[in-house]
């Protein structure tokens, strides 16, 4: 299967000897891993978790706990397999089987990368529940691991977003895996850790969080895409990336709510916008905040309800829906509900 070793490309010389000796020792199921480089603790500990970032085929490793004795000249990695070799390589011939299903569509989708990668967005987000009862026990590791998100059907956001990156660099989208912290009220002085994903396509990068877009598993059935190629600015109101070298994202080229014009400035464009799509499960747009009417979000929430009314009554046909907002990021979601 492909692959993109991001974080390998921008470590020292040193470090890089240290990636290849704890990437070689997990390939080979390795029990003790010997690094006799001089380098500190924490470095071997941030190059142990990048090593598992960058290569989400090492899903038979427990990914949330590192073991780590000696000191500098003579450090010892001592990884925990959570699988026997059999099993290991049964599972991996899953995953192959699955992405080979992928790979039908996907292939098809190739010159269109939009599309592509909005595929592979959707297709996690439709497979992929949240693991919320992995936060509540212990010895839940698969779920922060591919082997949660394709054969469990559930994963946390680190499993998710290692299975995006998977299915991207198999189908030629450079991708990585990004750790911070989130907050929906642009808060990060709590512990709330993060992942997500980093894509890059031609010259433009931008981030994605497929674990955010998911409303799928909920009641109301949904993707979103509130956070599919956003840029540095959009992402920082609510993430704060840990790493401090990642690619400036400032394209909006592949955001989806600029690729789809579903950037409005005004009510009537609102207006315009939901006659054209209320024959879909869904409206969606963002909102233009530099101009137009939309200076605050209660203007944004007001003229969206008083849009989809206006339209069923013009139109004689009332519909069951939900009315969603991203507040942060001035987006509006009519979401239609299925009759009882």
């Amino acid at each position: 299967m492909k692959n993109e070793r991001y974080y390998y490309s921008l470590m020292s010389y040193e470090e890089k000897k240290a990636y290849k000796m704890i990437y070689e020792g997990l390939k080979i199921r390795a029990f003790n891993i010997v690094i006799a480089l001089n380098l500190r603790l924490e470095q071997i500990q941030k190059i142990y978790v990048k090593v598992l970032y960058d290569n989400p085929l090492f899903f038979y490793v427990n990914q949330t706990v590192i073991n780590i004795t000696g000191k500098p000249r003579y450090w010892i990695v001592l990884p925990e397999f959570l699988y026997v070799n059999r099993e290991i390589n049964e599972i991996t011939k899953q995953i192959r089987k699955i992405i080979d299903k992928v790979s039908i569509k996907a292939n098809a989708l190739k010159a269109n990368e939009f599309k592509l990668e909005k595929y592979l967005h959707d297709t996690v987000v439709k497979s992929v529940a949240y693991d919320y009862d992995s936060l509540q026990q212990k010895d839940c590791f698969d779920a922060h691991s591919i082997v949660g998100a394709f054969l469990h059907n559930k994963a946390v956001c680190d499993g998710i977003a290692k299975a995006f990156k998977l299915l991207c660099n198999e189908f030629g989208i450079k991708c990585i895996v990004v750790l911070g912290k989130v907050n929906k009220e642009g808060d990060f002085s709590g512990d709330n850790y993060h992942a997500w994903n980093l894509v890059k396509i031609r010259n433009e990068s931008y981030h994605v969080d497929v674990t955010w877009d998911n409303m799928y598993d909920t009641d109301i059935h949904h993707i979103s895409y509130d956070y599919f190629n956003v840029t540095t600015k959009e992402i920082l109101k609510d993430h704060k990336p840990i790493d401090v070298h990642l690619p400036i994202c400032n394209s909006t080229r592949l955001n989806y709510f600029y690729s789809t014009k579903s950037i409005v400035s005004s009510y009537s464009e609102i207006i315009e916008l939901m006659y054209k799509r209320f024959d879909a499960k869904e409206i969606m747009f963002k909102a233009n905040t530099d101009k137009g009417e939309f200076q605050r979000i209660e203007e944004l929430k007001e003229k969206t309800l008083d849009a989809i009314m206006y339209v069923m009554l013009d139109k004689g046909e009332r519909k069951p829906f939900v009315l969603m907002f991203n507040e942060l990021h001035n987006i509006a979601k009519v979401v239609f509900m299925p009759e009882n």
